[in-house]
């Protein structure tokens, strides 16, 4: 096994520690792989792909993988808010469909923890859609300074 797919088993998918999951999933270790690897870490993902963790739906967005579509598609019928919106932005990723533009929004605005509003606001300006911006502009104001702040940084914003 190489540097880089072992890296990907111990740092993306089975990183489970405060400390490897704070900063959010290391896509840059997808980059890493070579197409061999690539689509061993496209199959691993789609086997561990599930409403309880963003992580390997995520990662396959970013892999823009074309065989994950079912079931990214089956997950989206499940789960909360906030991973609703994790799984239309992957599938946005893999395919355009414009349909998860709609389902962004609308989860979006469900969303009420902070928490949960972070973890997808740097994931709405990839949808390149006027109404998912007014929406991205308007958490600017939100009354928890982190949701703010984290807005203006997504929008490319002076914070």
């Amino acid at each position: 096994m190489t540097k880089a797919l072992e890296a990907f088993y111990k740092d993306y998918l089975h990183a489970n520690s405060w400390a490897q999951r704070k900063d959010g999933p290391p896509l840059s270790l997808l980059d890493k792989l070579n197409p061999q690897e690539k689509e061993i870490a496209e199959e691993e993902l789609i086997n561990q792909a599930s409403v309880g963790d963003a992580w390997p739906i995520i990662g396959l967005g970013y892999l823009k993988s074309k065989l994950a579509l079912d079931k990214l598609y089956n997950l989206l019928d499940s789960g909360s808010e906030g991973i609703k919106v994790i799984i239309s932005h992957a599938i946005f990723q893999i395919n355009n469909d414009p349909e998860m533009i709609e389902i962004a929004i609308k989860e979006t605005e469900k969303l009420k923890e902070w928490y949960e509003i972070i973890d997808i606001l740097y994931m709405l300006p990839d949808f390149n859609d006027s109404r998912v911006n007014n929406l991205l502009t308007n958490f600017c104001n939100h009354k928890e300074d982190l949701v703010a702040y984290n807005a203006r940084r997504a929008l490319g914003l002076p914070t």
